[in-house]
């Protein structure tokens, strides 16, 4: 098969243009060459058969991955070029128009589809409308761009409770997540005053769109865009916001994160230099509530890795770390038959520097921080609608084996001990 050079015009600032590649590869170290390509955001992997991957590259690269193509001999077909959106398939999540935004007062959630921010805050807001009693939505920071950052607290008050963080949203294309979270949250406000104590003697945190720029952003520019809308100079490049924890922060070697603001790992100018990141630290640091769980999802190599991600060494709760994780990993498959890594960050994902569970664990000592990468395999971060309600229910069932399991067993690193040691 024949490469095709195909000219590409300048992306405009407000929005990027594409080309869809079709690459066949006939030996296995060139599908291993181009996943790490897409784990370095040189290209994304947008779909994967057996026989053949579908690739976004973004305008900008298109001379530097050809030249890396052909010094690999790698054959490709261009599918489609100057385009800032994506293939129309029946089932796949597209950018959303403002023609095709819902009204929340016809419709809120449910988990059949993928939603605009406002959607997603006035859900929260429906909860606390709802549940008064144990439901609270704050503001716990503000973006760049002016936007709220919004979390949902579900309690009964109770001073001895310890806490649950669970977020979404991380990174922006990732909408699987926001769904998953939501789900959660609204399964734990309908519930919760019939719920046993393993779920009544805790605080539940969520956080549905960590970042709700680049959430944004994906619903109206570009469905790609992974990390914040922050600035560097005059330019909006973003820093990855699972880079800019203080933990290790800018530690490692270029495949940890980057200094580079156009790359999609950038960690920022310092360590919490994002509101983001700043935001969830305040919270869990000062919110007075020991917390225990930490869970932050993402998409989509179906795994449930835990710390650490800098370097391949066990932490001190491995064990308890995998076994929980496992507990998990079985809880889903028992609900879908869909079937979970299970592992430290490093061992089943690759380096990372910065991360959000890697501080949890580290400086916040949450002894139970886990990262869960959703669905799916096959359509990459363009998840099928057909999947949300599946993915979500199997996701619920993954936190009820967690919340069951951490609480009968002991931690190494845990604030929580330390907090009982205090009395």
């Amino acid at each position: 098969m024949k490469s095709k050079l195909i000219s590409f015009k300048v992306a405009r600032k407000d929005a990027r243009l594409y080309q869809i590649w079709e690459v066949h590869c006939s030996r296995e170290d060139q599908k291993s060459f181009l996943k790490t390509l897409d784990s370095k955001g040189a290209i994304i992997i947008s779909k994967e058969t057996q026989s053949c991957l579908e690739l976004l590259v973004e305008g900008s690269r298109v001379m530097q991955v050809e030249k890396l193509f052909r010094e690999r001999n790698i054959a490709y077909d261009v599918k489609m070029c100057d385009s800032s959106s994506f293939p129309e398939r029946r089932t796949v999540a597209r950018p959303i128009s403002s023609g095709r935004i819902r009204s929340p007062t016809k419709r809120t959630l449910d988990w059949k589809d993928f939603y605009p921010l406002h959607v997603v805050y006035n859900f929260m807001t429906l909860l606390e409308t709802t549940y008064p009693s144990t439901c609270t939505v704050s503001v716990i920071g503000k973006t760049a761009e002016g936007r709220d950052i919004r979390m949902l607290k579900i309690s009964n008050s109770d001073a001895e409770n310890t806490g649950v963080w669970i977020d979404g949203a991380t990174h922006a294309r990732e909408w699987i997540s926001t769904s998953v979270v939501t789900y959660i949250a609204d399964y734990v406000a309908r519930n919760f005053t019939n719920m046993g104590a393993n779920y009544t003697n805790k605080d539940w945190y969520f956080v549905p769109v960590v970042n709700p720029d680049g959430y944004s952003h994906t619903h109206t520019t570009d469905r790609m865009w992974r990390k914040n809308r922050a600035r560097f100079g005059n330019c909006i490049t973003g820093v990855d916001i699972n880079r800019n924890f203080g933990y290790f922060w800018g530690r490692g070697g270029t495949d940890h994160m980057s200094s580079d603001p156009n790359h999609l790992n950038y960690r920022g100018l310092e360590p919490f230099s994002e509101p983001e990141t700043t935001a969830i630290k305040d919270i869990i640091l000062y919110s007075g509530t020991p917390f225990k769980i930490f869970l932050t999802y993402h998409a989509y190599s179906e795994a449930i890795a835990f710390p650490w991600c800098h370097t391949g060494e066990p932490c001190p709760d491995y064990v308890n770390l995998l076994e929980g994780g496992t507990a998990m990993a079985k809880a889903i498959f028992q609900t879908s038959g869909r079937m979970y890594k299970v592992g430290n960050f490093k061992d089943i994902m690759y380096y990372a520097s910065g991360t959000s569970i890697d501080w949890s664990y580290g400086t916040a000592r949450i002894p139970f921080s886990y990262l869960v990468e959703l669905r799916s395999k096959q359509d990459k971060f363009l998840l099928n609608r057909e999947e949300i309600l599946i993915c979500c229910k199997e996701s619920l069932s993954g936190v009820k084996a967690i919340v069951e399991f951490a609480d009968k067993t002991n931690c190494l690193n845990c604030t929580v001990n330390a907090k009982k040691l205090r009395k």
